[in-house]
C-alpha cells in the first residue's frame, strides 16, 4: 500500500508540473504574440505589435456607389483585425479629397487606399510612396498616378462588356442614348469601351447625356432622352445613379420596358428594385467589395514580415533596387445582374460584420 500511495503521489506531482509548465508556456506565447512586430513598416520587425491602421481616402464617401466598398472594408477589418479609417467628402470634390489625402499622410498610417476620379491627388500620392507609405488605388485610376498597385475593373473592358450585354439584350441594331458622369476617369473609359464594342453593329448613338452621378439629375436626363428621342430603343447608364434615375423616369412617363432595352452599371438599391420590376434588363457590376478586401490583404502581406511579400527575392534588396514587388495592376472581371440572379445581390441578404463595423469608421 505504501508503494502504491507513493506511486500515486509521484504521478500527481508529475501531472501538476506538466500543467503549470503548459500554463506558463501558454502565457509566454500569448505575450510573445502581443509584442511581435505588426505596426512597423516593411523591413522593421522589432516594434511592439499594435493594430495596423489603414486609411481609405476618397470622394463620394456618402454616395450609394461606395456601399460595396464599405462592406468590403468592414469584412477586411474583421478578418485581419486591423483598423481602417475613412476620410474624404461625401460627394465629388477634388480639393476636399486632396486635403483629406494630405491629412491621412500626416498620420503616417501603415497604408492608404484611394479611388482616383482625376489627377488631383497624384502629387500627394507620389510623396507618400516616397516616404514609405504604400498607396493602393481601387475602382478607378489615372495614368502615372504613382500608386503601388491598382485593383479593380479595366474600365475600358467594362465598356466592351456593356456593349456585349446590350447586344445580348436587344440585338445588333438600334438607337442609343448614354447617361454618365462625364469627366470621371472610369466613366470616360467605360464609354470609350462601349462605343468600340458597338463598332461593326448597326447601333447609332443619339445622345450622350451628363447625369453627374446624381439621382435627381439622372431622372431629368432620362426624361429628356425619352421626350426628345421618340425613336430610341435603348438607354445605357454608366454610373451608379443612372439606373435609379432611368427607372424612376420610366415609371413617371409610363414607358413600356418591352420597347426600350435598359442596361446600366452598379447596384444601387433602386437599380436592383427596377431589375426586379422588369424596367431595367440588367446591370453590370464590379466586385467592389473584393477590391477593398484585396487592398488590405496586399497591404498586410507587404507590412507583415512573417508573410514577407516585401522581401520576395527578386533582387538582393528590393527597396534599394527600386522594385515594386507588388503586381502593378490587378483586374477584376464584371458580373451581370438580371432577373434570374437578382435575389442573390439584395443587400438585406448579405452577412453582417459587427466587429468590422467597429474597426472601420
Amino acid at each position: 500500500m505504501k508503494k502504491s500511495n507513493l506511486f500515486q503521489k509521484m504521478i500527481a506531482f508529475t501531472l501538476l508540473v506538466v500543467f503549470f509548465s503548459l500554463t506558463f508556456t501558454g502565457c509566454k506565447n500569448d505575450k510573445e504574440t502581443a509584442v511581435t512586430s505588426s505596426d512597423s513598416k516593411a523591413g522593421d520587425s522589432t516594434a511592439v505589435k499594435e493594430k495596423r491602421v489603414y486609411y481609405f481616402v476618397a470622394g463620394f464617401q456618402g454616395h450609394p456607389y461606395l456601399i460595396d466598398a464599405h462592406k468590403g472594408f468592414e469584412y477586411a477589418a474583421e478578418m485581419f483585425d486591423v483598423e481602417i479609417v475613412r476620410m474624404g467628402p461625401d460627394g465629388f470634390d477634388s480639393k476636399a479629397t486632396s486635403e483629406a489625402m494630405e491629412q491621412a499622410i500626416a498620420k503616417k498610417p501603415d497604408g492608404i487606399i484611394t479611388m482616383l476620379w482625376d489627377s488631383a491627388q497624384v502629387p500627394a500620392i507620389q510623396r507618400a510612396m516616397a516616404d514609405g507609405i504604400p498607396v493602393i488605388a481601387t475602382t478607378s485610376n489615372v495614368p502615372d498616378s504613382g500608386v503601388m498597385t491598382y485593383i479593380g475593373l479595366d474600365n475600358y473592358q467594362c465598356g466592351i462588356d456593356t456593349a456585349k450585354e446590350l447586344i445580348n439584350q436587344a440585338g445588333d441594331t438600334g438607337k442609343l442614348v448614354a447617361l454618365g458622369n462625364w469627366g470621371a476617369s472610369n466613366t470616360d473609359d467605360k464609354f470609350r469601351g462601349l462605343m468600340d464594342g458597338l463598332k461593326g453593329t448597326k447601333w447609332e448613338l443619339l445622345s450622350k447625356v451628363d447625369d453627374k452621378a446624381n439621382t435627381e439629375t439622372a431622372i431629368e436626363a432620362a426624361k429628356s432622352a425619352f421626350n426628345n428621342y421618340e425613336d430610341l430603343t435603348a438607354i445605357v447608364g454608366l454610373d451608379s445613379s443612372s439606373g435609379t434615375g432611368i427607372g424612376i423616369a420610366m415609371e413617371e412617363l409610363k414607358i413600356d420596358p418591352k420597347n426600350v432595352a435598359v442596361v446600366v452599371h452598379d447596384r444601387e438599391v433602386g437599380t436592383i428594385e427596377y431589375i426586379q420590376k422588369g424596367l431595367i434588363r440588367s446591370t453590370i457590376i464590379n466586385k467592389t467589395a473584393t477590391d477593398s478586401y484585396m487592398a488590405i490583404l496586399l497591404l498586410e502581406a507587404y507590412n507583415d514580415q512573417t508573410i514577407g511579400l516585401s522581401n520576395v527575392p527578386v533582387s538582393r534588396d528590393n527597396k534599394a533596387a527600386g522594385i515594386n514587388i507588388v503586381p502593378e495592376t490587378i483586374y477584376e472581371h464584371t458580373v451581370v445582374i438580371n432577373q434570374q440572379n437578382v435575389e442573390e445581390f439584395l443587400y438585406e441578404n448579405l452577412p453582417e460584420f459587427p466587429k468590422g463595423k467597429e474597426l472601420y469608421n
